[in-house]
């Protein structure tokens, strides 16, 4: 299920002004607890997705790191790139 509260879908201004998008899901595929993190920039040339499981869950005040993290350290991202299909929410559910 997506995460629709507490700002986690808030868009991220990186350090170049680039503006990043977030969706986050949670749920139990597989009786697995998972969390994820979408991510894309504006244009959507740079997609990706990072993944926790089970006893790796992250708090949302955690998540809210991640995903700064994810818009503002290049490496970080460029290691969690991977190519998405939108809209995320019907694709990914």
């Amino acid at each position: 299920m997506w995460w629709r509260s507490q700002n986690l879908s808030k868009p991220v201004v990186d350090g170049n002004g680039q503006k990043w998008h977030f969706r986050v899901w949670h749920d139990f595929p597989d009786k697995i607890y998972t969390q994820r993190i979408y991510f894309w920039n504006e244009d959507r040339t740079e997609t990706g997705m990072f993944e926790v499981v089970e006893e790796q869950s992250l708090h949302v005040s955690r998540l809210k790191q991640r995903i700064a993290k994810l818009a503002k350290d290049a490496a970080f991202r460029r290691s969690h790139l991977t190519p998405l299909q939108f809209p995320v929410e019907r694709h990914y559910a």
